[in-house]
């Protein structure tokens, strides 16, 4: 109802998850999306949040192909297209990540949304940092924006990168452009320093774009050489 509500009031997505206790995961997230992809413009497929028990195994095989399946079946079937998109973790490996972009063009998705929160908690000297759940902010940054690089790799922008994880800054922000998405999230930057930031990136990006000769963001698009990706992420 409050999706409803606020139709029209600019992009709406929503997040497509499962619940911890349902005896069909998989359904879970094409139901959610038949009852609400009429008022959204995008909808997220999360195989990824570290917080409910299990569901990361549906990011792989016959698991994953199911899911998509079901949730491609759900959007063909609403009044008017919406995009749809797959969140993956940070801590899948080279050949996880393959996998998972080849299924997501096989089943017709338009992006990726690179990355979710992560379970690594390697360099942190907090008291909390062993703390449980998904970790994100600063310490995901490099993680964030390896995972991004190697699907612009695999993907060879056939399907559009979302980039998401550690971004705080309008350089953040280039730099992920850069290393090949066509789209950025921010969420814990804005616990932090309030929802200016987005103003205060989008200037500075004005900024970057011009200083390096780009007439736009889509031209600097996967632009980084190989030796700024190894920087960015280590």
């Amino acid at each position: 109802a409050r999706l409803a509500q606020a139709r029209g009031a600019g992009i709406t997505g929503i997040n497509l998850g499962a619940n911890k206790d349902s005896a069909d995961m998989g359904a879970d997230f094409a139901r959610v999306l038949a009852t609400c992809g009429t008022h959204v413009d995008f909808a997220t497929v999360n195989v990824s949040s570290p917080n409910t028990a299990g569901l990361r195994g549906l990011q792989a095989g016959a698991a994953l192909t199911r899911v998509l399946a079901q949730v491609s079946a759900a959007r063909d079937a609403l009044p008017r297209r919406v995009a749809l998109f797959v969140k993956v973790a940070p801590d899948l490996d080279d050949a996880a990540l393959a996998a998972l972009a080849d299924a997501a063009e096989a089943a017709g998705l338009d992006g990726i949304v690179a990355t979710n929160t992560t379970l690594a908690r390697d360099g942190l000297r907090s008291a909390w940092a062993g703390e449980a759940g998904g970790l994100s902010g600063l310490p995901l940054r490099a993680r964030a924006m390896a995972v991004l690089a190697r699907l612009h790799a695999q993907t060879g922008g056939r399907l559009a990168l979302i980039g998401v994880g550690g971004i705080s800054s309008a350089e953040d922000a280039y730099a992920r452009i850069r290393a090949g998405a066509s789209a950025l999230q921010l969420y814990t930057a804005l616990v932090y320093q309030g929802p200016s930031l987005v103003a205060r990136i989008l200037h500075g990006l004005d900024a970057l774009l011009l200083r390096d000769g780009f007439a736009d963001v889509a031209e600097a698009v996967g632009t980084a050489s190989e030796e700024e990706i190894a920087q960015w992420t280590t």
